[in-house]
């Protein structure tokens, strides 16, 4: 007897975890804080299977993004929302893509169409695991968010099992506008359209 009163007690003295936000609801916040970030800066870093490994610096406007790399060096990509330059300093090779006039909404534009539960939720912020209906895509998704529905790390595995691992750091740095437009070099061989060549 002694027993059940001391448990019923520590239910009320020991914080319980609360799920009360469902999938749907931490998704929908998660969208409207990124695609409500306003500009942003700081380091990235992501990481596919065992074998490739890059990290850099990145500005960010909502429909634009900048990014430098520090591992592998040289390789430079830049975004305005219209056009996406890839520019590879080593091989002086860039791409540039007709993004169609407007951008693809990000990670949270690619995660439409999953389903989702919530795997964790707490003073850390929020974990959500995410699936597709019917298969295609990403057969898991891993998201983890900071109290404020932004994105802190992101773990995608695909159909062969092999996972891309993806993080955000910000840090304090100015963003400008003409930051998000990329001058070819002179030397560079240009190729248009890559994401679209059969």
């Amino acid at each position: 007897m002694k027993l059940k009163i001391i448990v019923a007690s520590l239910l009320f003295i020991i914080p319980m975890p609360n799920f009360a936000l469902t999938a749907d609801e931490v998704m929908a916040k998660f969208r409207s804080r990124m695609y409500g970030a306003g500009s942003l800066s700081g380091t990235i870093s992501w990481s596919y299977g065992t074998d490739m490994q890059y990290s850099g610096s990145f500005k960010y406007m909502p429909g634009k993004i900048y990014m430098k790399f520090n591992n592998p060096s040289g390789k430079i990509i830049v975004c305005n929302g219209k056009k996406l330059w890839i520019y590879n300093q080593s091989s002086s090779i860039c791409g540039i893509q007709d993004m169609g006039g407007g951008s693809s909404g990000g990670i949270a534009g690619l995660l439409s169409g999953y389903n989702g539960i919530v795997t964790g939720q707490g003073g850390d912020g929020y974990t959500v695991k995410l699936s597709r209906p019917g298969g295609g895509g990403y057969s898991e998704i891993i998201l983890r968010l900071d109290q404020t529905f932004f994105l802190k790390s992101v773990s995608m595995k695909d159909s062969s099992g092999n996972q891309l691992r993806f993080s955000i750091t910000l840090d304090t740095g100015t963003v400008f506008s003409s930051q998000f437009e990329f001058s070819v070099p002179s030397n560079a061989q240009v190729i248009k359209n890559p994401l679209q060549i059969k």
